[in-house]
């Protein structure tokens, strides 16, 4: 379910991406300047919040087989899941003004990708999970990580606010896949 969720939300958080005209490089942190900003920037945190809490469960689910294995993968979605959470307090203003911070963003994502490529290659090693599910796992890691640095290539005619956003949207959509094919797991 988390995995489903978290793919949904990078799915929101692209499309409140492009009517904001969002573009990699510096970008206003100030999550209070408008209420499209402020959904993009919690959906964003939203969704590394339930993939790391989805790639715990899953790393939980593997401890009895795979533990030093796995181990790798369970700190770095715990990373992601504390950098989501740290963002989500300072979203809410608890911290201060109602701010999101890039950097702690970037990290739960580079965990987020990290986690699911250790744990894809865990996984294929256990057999827990289908082995096409596994690689699927792995892959997105991957190349999640790949298209984001992709992304600042500039395409010429094509609008950055277009491209820049654009892995977040293809993950989210692998990501809900993974989701429903780790439901169908019996």
């Amino acid at each position: 379910m988390a995995a489903l969720l978290g793919g949904a939300l990078w799915l929101v958080a692209y499309a409140l991406s492009v009517p904001l005209g969002r573009e990699n490089g510096p970008a206003r942190a100030d999550a209070s300047a408008s209420w499209l900003g402020w959904s993009y920037f919690a959906a964003f945190s939203g969704a590394i919040l339930a993939l790391g809490a989805g790639l715990t469960g899953l790393q939980v689910r593997l401890w009895r087989r795979r533990r030093l294995v796995s181990l790798p993968g369970l700190l770095l979605a715990v990373l992601a899941f504390a950098s989501a959470g740290a963002n989500a307090l300072l979203l809410m203003g608890l911290l201060g003004p109602a701010r999101f911070d890039h950097a702690r963003g970037g990290q739960g994502v580079m965990a987020t990708c990290v986690s699911a490529a250790l744990l894809g290659f865990t996984t294929r090693r256990a057999p827990w999970l289908p082995r096409g599910v596994s690689t699927a796992l792995l892959a997105t890691g991957v190349l999640t990580v790949v298209l984001i640095a992709a992304s600042t290539v500039p395409l010429g005619p094509v609008p950055a606010y277009l491209v820049d956003d654009l892995p977040f949207a293809l993950a989210g959509a692998a990501w809900i896949s993974l989701g429903v094919a780790m439901r169908a797991k019996p």
